[in-house]
């Protein structure tokens, strides 16, 4: 016989945000870090880093052929923000109608890349540094985007209401720092005890008030390209 749960009444329901941010994995020696990141002005600050670094455990080892997507569609990167651990290959794919020139000047990951529209991808490109790398776009200098690289298995990005979980951390001390596009010097640290029998919970304040990504743009054939060929 199959028992139903039964849902409480809609005015006690948690938000699904919230529901997912306190779901993580009940196996032995898992913990989960909960974040709350904000700008100088105590807002939501969306599209943020938080990741957390091991101080007394191991990180787990890496995971060879691992690969992330930053497509370029409707004129602008997708996603925006990237987190990637180093060593992953980063595909480029273009949905747009015309080509792309993507470079990078960021020391930790300096490439250019020549992106024909609907035509064969070309080769990914390895991160093998941790920190920023700015991408930017040679024919339409609108495009901005960012991948963030760091060296631990435990990060992720925060959502619309500046809220990050980490889930299936072992249980111990963990350096945890926040990063966000467009800030200047190194990212927000503090130390933080985990534990395995609840959340433990973590929360930044940046010194500044972050850009809004791009808005995506629907272009025809005469304004895409600039003259460019």
């Amino acid at each position: 016989m199959q028992i139903q749960a039964k849902l409480p009444p809609r005015k006690f329901r948690l938000p699904l945000s919230v529901l997912g941010l306190l779901s993580y994995s009940l196996t032995a020696q898992a913990g989960l870090l909960v974040g709350h990141l904000t700008d100088k002005n105590g807002q939501a600050m969306s599209n943020a880093v938080m990741f957390a670094t091991p101080l007394d455990t191991p990180s787990p080892a890496k995971k060879p052929g691992e690969t992330s997507i930053v497509s370029q569609e409707n004129y602008a990167f997708s996603p925006f923000l990237t987190v990637i651990r180093s060593g992953t290959q980063v595909r480029f794919p273009n949905k747009d109608n015309h080509e792309h020139h993507l470079k990078s000047f960021s020391p930790a990951k300096t490439f250019e890349l020549r992106v024909n529209s609907k035509k064969e991808e070309p080769a990914p490109v390895l991160f093998d540094k941790v920190g920023e790398v700015a991408l930017v776009c040679h024919f339409h200098d609108w495009m901005r985007g960012f991948i963030f690289v760091v060296d631990t298995p435990y990060f992720s990005k925060t959502d619309a209401s500046g809220s990050v979980a980490l889930n299936n951390l072992p249980a111990g001390k963990y350096e945890v720092k926040a990063w966000a596009p467009n800030m200047f010097g190194e990212p927000l640290a503090q130390t933080v005890q985990v534990a395995n029998d609840g959340p433990s919970n973590v929360k930044f304040q940046f010194s500044f008030v972050p850009k809004a990504p791009p808005a995506p743009r629907n272009l025809n054939k005469s304004t895409a390209t600039f003259g460019y060929d």
